[in-house]
C-alpha cells in the first residue's frame, strides 16, 4: 500500500502547489487578502472601529505571514511524505530533503513565468526549512509509535532498560 499510496498524495500535493504558483499575483493577493480579513475581524473584536490605513496595514501584514506559513507547511507535508514514501531505504532523509527542496526551486523558478509574482530566494528557504522540519517530525513521530508498539517505554519518559 505504501508503495503506491505514498507517491500519488506526493504527486497530488505537488500539483497543488504548482496550481497556487500558476495564479496570477493579483488573484492571489486576493485570496490571501479575504482569508486575512475575515481572520482579522475574528481575531481583533475592534477592527471595524479602526481606521482605514491601520486595517489596511494589519491585513497585509497577516496575509504576509499566511502566505509564508503556507509555504512552510505545504513543503513541510511534502517532506513529511517523501520521507514515509522512502522509509526504510538508504539514505531516505537526504533524499526526501532533496527531492522536496528541489521542488520548491522550481517552483519558484515557474512563478518567474507568471503574471505579477516572481522567484524569491527567500521562499526557497522557507520551504526548504518547511521540509526538513516536516520529515524531522515524521521521523519522530515513527520513532515513538515504533517504542510504544514494541512496548519499549514503561512510561512517558521512561524506556525499557536493555538487559
Amino acid at each position: 500500500m505504501k508503495k503506491y499510496i505514498f507517491p500519488v498524495l506526493i504527486a497530488v500535493l505537488m500539483v497543488i502547489v504548482f496550481c497556487f504558483s500558476a495564479q496570477p499575483a493579483d488573484d492571489s493577493e486576493m485570496t490571501s487578502s479575504h482569508f486575512c480579513l475575515m481572520a482579522a475581524k475574528l481575531l481583533f473584536g475592534d477592527y471595524e472601529t479602526w481606521d482605514s490605513v491601520m486595517q489596511e496595514k494589519v491585513v497585509e501584514g497577516l496575509t504576509f505571514v499566511v502566505r509564508k506559513a503556507a509555504h512552510f507547511s505545504e513543503y513541510a507535508l511534502m517532506g513529511a511524505l517523501w520521507y514515509l514514501w522512502l522509509q526504510g531505504k538508504r539514505y531516505n532523509i537526504p533524499i526526501a530533503f532533496a527531492a522536496t527542496a528541489g521542488y520548491a526551486v522550481t517552483d519558484e523558478f515557474h512563478q518567474r513565468f507568471v503574471p505579477g509574482r516572481s522567484c524569491e530566494f527567500r521562499d526557497v528557504l522557507i520551504d526548504s526549512a518547511g521540509a526538513f522540519t516536516g520529515i524531522i517530525a515524521a521521523f519522530v513521530i515513527l520513532c515513538v509509535l515504533y517504542c510504544i508498539r514494541h512496548h519499549e517505554v514503561v512510561r512517558w519518559g521512561v524506556w525499557k532498560k536493555d538487559t
